[in-house]
C-alpha cells in the first residue's frame, strides 16, 4: 500500500514548499506536483498520480483547494476513490475518508471550496462592473485604424452588423459601442 501525495499551485511564481513539507512529513512515498489552475480538471500531473492508485492505497494533499475549485470536480473524485478502495487524506482540512465522519466532512468542504471561489468571482464582477460605471473602459482596445475602418463599412457598404463584426474579430456590442461612441444613427432595415 502507498501513500502518494499530491501538491499544486497555479503559477510556477508561486511556493510549493510548505505543501511538499507536510506531504513529506505525512509519510508521501511519491509526490507529484503541479503548476496549473485548480479550475482545470484535465490536470497532467494529477492524472499520473491518480493512475498510479490502486486499492489499499492513501492519496493526500494538503489543502481541498489544491485538488480541485469545484465541488463536482472533488465528489467525482471521491466517488472514484470510494469505488477503487483508495483512502484520501486532506491535511489541512483533517479528512480522512477512511472514516465515515471524514466522508461526510470532505463533502461538507468541497461544497465550502466552490462557494469561496463563488464568492471571488462576485467580487471581480462586482469591480469590472463598478469600473465600468465609472467611465473606465473594459476589454481589448481597438487600434483607431480599426475603429475608422468599421465606421467606414458600415458607412460605405452594405455590410451587416454581424459581418462587420466577424470581419474585424470583434463582438456585434463592440461594433454598435463604436457606431454609438460616433454618434452614427442605425440603418433600418
Amino acid at each position: 500500500m502507498k501513500t502518494i501525495g499530491y501538491a499544486r499551485v497555479s503559477t510556477i511564481h508561486q511556493q510549493l514548499d510548505s505543501q511538499l513539507n507536510a506531504l513529506s512529513n505525512y509519510g508521501c512515498t511519491k509526490i507529484f506536483t503541479e503548476f496549473d489552475s485548480g479550475r482545470n480538471t484535465h490536470r497532467r500531473e494529477l492524472k499520473r498520480a491518480l493512475d498510479s492508485l490502486e486499492s489499499g492505497d492513501t492519496f493526500v494533499i494538503f489543502k481541498l483547494d489544491r485538488l480541485s475549485r469545484g465541488t463536482k470536480h472533488l465528489l467525482c473524485l471521491m466517488e472514484d476513490f470510494n469505488d477503487r478502495g483508495i483512502n484520501f487524506i486532506s491535511i489541512q482540512n483533517n479528512i480522512d475518508t477512511s472514516t465515515s465522519m471524514g466522508k461526510f466532512f470532505f463533502t461538507i468542504m468541497s461544497a465550502f471550496a466552490e462557494m469561496e471561489a463563488d464568492l471571488i468571482r462576485e467580487r471581480v464582477l462586482s469591480g469590472l462592473e463598478a469600473a465600468k460605471a465609472n467611465g473606465k473602459t473594459l476589454g481589448r482596445p481597438l487600434e483607431n485604424k480599426y475603429i475608422d475602418e468599421v465606421i467606414y463599412d458600415y458607412l460605405n457598404t452594405t455590410n451587416s452588423i454581424v459581418d462587420i463584426a466577424k470581419k474585424y474579430d470583434i463582438s456585434r456590442p463592440t461594433v454598435y459601442k463604436y457606431l454609438e461612441r460616433k454618434k452614427i444613427p442605425l440603418r433600418s432595415n
